[in-house]
């Protein structure tokens, strides 16, 4: 770069050093600001003095107001002869940093001669030059050619060969042994009890959770396990459309997360069983409250509540919620509650029903949530199913109080149970007893008499006071047996009435008959009713 003439700035301003540079940037003031404060200083002595004069004698007054004007004279003098010197301050300004710039350069070739002697005295002592190459100096004189290049450099270009075949299967066989004694040797957990060594690697599988492979890098005891691949088998087959419900970005963060823990880590696959078998339980527990709210929004409406849902603990609903407010006994509801253990978080998930349900029933229960098909719908019908078997069970025991050689029978899904009330008794004239599954309300009917109107009556007593079945099912049995009357009578020259077409006196036989009575009238003979009572 050509060099460029002080007078035009140029580079030098560059080169002054920075703690000058900072004192002549703080010592600068600008001159109007100068001014002002002399403005200032003499308006307030003058104030001063005009204060003051008039408690002093004239020769007082006369000194001081000398003193005043020569200071103020000297004062505006100096600042005369700075605005006079600050024509020519410009290159007093380059004078200095040009000194500044010469202040470096100085700096500069002591601080290269310090150095040099430093490495002449400290490091040239121990430097000591190569062995000369002879053979290749050899090689180049007589043949003008070197072919001896150093091997670093075909190492870092060239690829090594790959193993052959047989060193593959001896390297994975050895790693096979290598994994096998590590978990004969070292403590298992009974869920990771499943598992298969092949290929260098072994591979955990938990039933409807996850599979997950690891291996090791060498056959040393302090070698920590690398993980190679993680497979959630956690599936919603009714709302997930068939789409995995892990992430691929998510199965990676998952997969960093654990090979960190696990460098360190005592019992590394006890701590890969607790973290991917906690993530596939609250997995597990998000995919049964995503089934319950579409249930609840496409089908159920307000049959069923989600009462609470703890991510990662536990998940609770309500059924049956128009029969708990009806029902005094169910005080807290009809609820299931699925959750993790709370004393063994390496257990499976659990289901708590309220109220509580027979083991046989609450074992099958568990395994429609550990079954491949994970269903909230599979799961409130099976439950469902066992409380209608318990609500019709105890409305069979108390029919056999007062109907006690009868054949009850419960079956059919939904639950329905079967009462003849008449002996014989068609099967179309049984009473059938069900449960709505949405509600837990009882329903009753009469299949060959759907226009029973007892039924009503009936229904309304089977779902708030049991005492009126006896007299419920008496009138039910009169009933049916008149209409068996006249279906028997259409056949025959008769025809039956419900009431006398005479007027009788409360003297009368008649009157003394009981309620249940039926009028048939002969068409043969027009003046004879015969009637016939039911007792």
């Amino acid at each position: 770069m050509a060099p460029q003439p002080l007078e035009q700035g140029g580079a030098v301003t560059s080169f002054i050093p920075t703690g000058q540079e900072m004192a002549q940037r703080q010592n600068l003031i600008p001159l109007g600001r100068l001014i002002d404060f002399i403005i200032q200083r003499t308006y307030h002595e003058l104030t001063v003095l005009a204060e003051l004069l008039p408690r002093k004698t004239d020769m007082d007054r006369k000194i001081e107001i000398y003193n005043f004007s020569a200071s103020t004279r000297q004062l505006f003098i100096r600042l005369l002869a700075l605005v006079k010197w600050a024509n020519s301050a410009s290159k007093v300004d380059k004078s200095a940093k040009i000194m500044g710039f010469l202040d470096k350069q100085s700096m500069l070739f002591i601080d290269t001669a310090d150095m040099l002697s430093r490495v002449a005295r400290e490091t040239l002592v121990h430097a000591r030059l190569p062995n000369f190459h002879i053979p290749a100096a050899v090689e180049i004189l007589t043949t003008g050619s070197y072919s001896r290049l150093p091997s670093v450099i075909r190492d870092r270009i060239v690829p090594p060969d790959p193993i052959t075949p047989a060193e593959k299967r001896q390297t994975l066989q050895r790693l096979n042994q290598v994994i096998q004694h590590r978990l004969v040797t070292g403590s298992l957990l009974p869920q990771l009890r499943k598992f298969r060594i092949e290929n260098g690697r072994v591979t955990f599988k938990v039933d409807h959770e996850f599979e997950v492979s690891l291996t090791v890098m060498g056959d040393a005891p302090t070698v920590p396990w690398r993980l190679l691949d993680i497979d959630f088998l956690v599936e919603d087959k009714e709302t997930g459309d068939g789409k995995a419900l892990v992430h691929p970005l998510q199965v990676n963060y998952i997969h960093q997360l654990i090979q960190g823990r696990i460098v360190d880590c005592t019992d590394a696959l006890a701590e890969v069983y607790t973290c991917l078998h906690y993530f596939c339980q609250s997995l597990q527990l998000e995919v049964l409250y995503t089934q319950t709210l579409r249930l609840i929004r496409d089908r159920l409406d307000d049959h069923i509540h989600v009462d609470e849902y703890v991510v990662g603990s536990r998940l609770t609903v309500s059924y049956w919620r128009e029969l708990t407010n009806k029902d005094p006994k169910s005080e807290l509801g009809y609820r299931l509650t699925i959750q993790t253990d709370p004393n063994d978080a390496a257990k499976q998930l659990a289901i708590l029903h309220v109220p509580s349900i027979g083991n046989k029933e609450a074992d099958i229960a568990d395994r429609a949530v550990r079954s491949d098909l994970l269903s909230m719908e599979r799961l409130l019908v099976h439950t469902v199913y066992v409380r209608s078997l318990a609500r019709l069970n105890d409305v069979k025991t108390e029919l056999q109080l007062f109907l006690k050689d009868v054949e009850y029978n419960i079956q059919g899904t939904p639950a329905m149970l079967t009462v003849p009330v008449l002996n014989p008794c068609l099967r179309a004239e049984h009473i059938y007893i069900t449960v709505d599954t949405h509600t837990g309300m009882l329903r009753c009917h009469v299949p060959k008499h759907l226009d029973c109107p007892i039924m009503p009556e009936m229904q309304h007593a089977l779902n708030n006071d049991w005492s009126k079945l006896q007299h419920l099912i008496s009138e039910l049995r009169y009933w049916i047996t008149q209409r068996r009357c006249e279906k028997t009578l259409q056949h025959l020259p008769a025809a039956t009435q419900d009431r006398l077409p005479l007027i009788y006196s409360h003297t009368h036989p008649i009157a003394r008959m009981g309620p249940h009575k039926v009028f048939i009238q002969l068409y043969r003979h027009a003046n004879v009713i015969l009637v016939s009572s039911f007792v």
